[in-house]
């Protein structure tokens, strides 16, 4: 898991949509200058993040970019089978600076894990915020991200929650 920037370990990373729309579904994408360097967005992941301009999700990370929280950045992406796009884009931008990944989706972690890329996703995020002082408590915010529909499984939960000095019930 990248350093967070308040330690002094600060951190740059390269975002796929995944983890933007969660943070920005919890109202909580200004943790990420708290915790990275930079936010490194390419624009096919902006794209897909805006597919749906008029989704409160999509008018936060708009505002995020507009505070420069979010930074947007050209990509050319790399082709691998299994993986969207903006997963790809996001990959070849990391892979290019030697920056970490910010990504939910499964294969695409693993792809990049493949490439040396360290990654961390959206519980991870809220881990190192908690451990910056940013947050009180994750499980709240784990549980409305599954009410939300998010899928996150038993074992990454209960990972986080101990990573985040939580008791799982």
């Amino acid at each position: 898991m990248p350093p967070s920037a308040r330690s002094g370990g600060a951190r740059v990373v390269v975002s796929d949509a995944g983890p933007l729309i969660s943070l920005g579904r919890l109202d909580l994408l200004a943790l990420l200058p708290e915790v990275f360097a930079q936010v490194q967005v390419p624009t096919l992941v902006l794209d897909e993040c805006m597919a749906r301009p008029d989704n409160a999700d999509a008018q936060r990370i708009q505002a995020a970019v507009d505070r420069h929280w979010l930074v947007t950045c050209d990509a050319a992406p790399i082709v691998k089978d299994g993986l969207d796009v903006g997963e790809c884009a996001a990959i070849a931008r990391a892979l290019q600076i030697g920056a970490g990944l910010l990504a939910d989706d499964q294969a695409a972690r693993s792809c990049a894990s493949e490439l040396g890329i360290q990654v961390i996703g959206t519980l991870g995020v809220l881990v190192l915020a908690k451990r910056a002082g940013q947050l009180s408590a994750i499980k709240p915010l784990v549980e409305r991200l599954r009410a939300g529909g998010q899928r996150l499984s038993q074992a990454a939960v209960a990972q986080a929650l101990r990573a985040a000095d939580e008791a799982e019930d």
